[in-house]
């Protein structure tokens, strides 16, 4: 009768144990699930906010990188037909690579400065040795450069029109379901879409720009120049008070 006892009071003891314990890894959880994503410790920041939160979000890289001394043309080109068949608009976010693919986004960053931009490559060139881009006027005017190292990153959307290829501040690349994103403006130049974007971030800073193959198309199936469009778009997740709450 007393061992019997002794195990009832055991038996219910552990009871008592596991469900204590169990309550206590719930509350760590819940507490641990409501604790903001920061800048330091975990390593995560806006991106990965937003990563976090469509689920949809990671970073792309690029299918070439080179280093080397960017330069630019201008004037005595404009008009001008070139070598991908457009014609040659200073004004216009453009440059000039030896072989990279016509249509291409390329990242250009600007080593000291820390600043950056993409480009579209549209024509060939520099053919002086340790020159590797030729920037059109207006894209070196936004860089504030003339002759300066850079360091080159190209970038082409994924094969698959289920996800977008965007930018964001800093010019950084990142990949993210179509789904996931309120498009705001579609236009079908590079050019057309950096100016947009930057008339639209002034009101809503958390605006990218997204890039996609046409309808029906991809690197495989397209003919260069690549006929590629973009929009102005944000996280859908994010929502309208969201960007409410990032107006000025």
């Amino acid at each position: 009768m007393r061992a019997r006892g002794i195990w009832r009071w055991t038996l219910g003891k552990w009871l008592v144990f596991w469900s204590v314990l169990v309550v206590v890894l719930l509350i760590s959880f819940l507490v641990q699930a409501q604790e903001p994503l920061g800048e330091e410790g975990d390593g995560r920041g806006w991106e990965d906010s937003v990563k976090v939160e469509v689920a949809s979000w990671r970073q792309w890289l690029p299918f070439f990188e080179q280093e080397g001394i960017a330069t630019w043309y201008g004037p005595g080109f404009h008009g001008r037909r070139s070598a991908s068949g457009k014609r040659f608009n200073m004004y216009e976010l453009t440059a000039a690579h030896r072989w990279l693919p016509f249509g291409t986004l390329v990242r250009v960053y600007v080593p000291g400065r820390d600043t950056a931009m993409v480009v579209q490559i549209m024509d060939r060139g520099p053919f002086v040795r340790r020159r590797v881009i030729d920037l059109s006027w207006a894209a070196a005017r936004m860089l504030g450069i003339r002759l300066h190292p850079v360091r080159l990153e190209a970038y082409l959307p994924p094969r698959d029109q289920r996800y977008l290829l965007g930018f964001g501040d800093g010019w950084k690349p990142y990949i993210v379901e179509r789904e996931a994103v309120l498009s705001m403006d579609t236009v079908y130049t590079w050019t057309e879409a950096v100016r947009q974007w930057e008339r639209r971030r002034k009101e809503l800073p958390g605006v990218w720009i997204f890039a996609s193959w046409s309808s029906g198309q991809d690197s495989a199936e397209s003919r260069q120049p690549y006929a590629l469009y973009f929009c102005i778009g944000i996280p859908r997740r994010l929502g309208t008070d969201s960007l409410l709450s990032h107006r000025s």
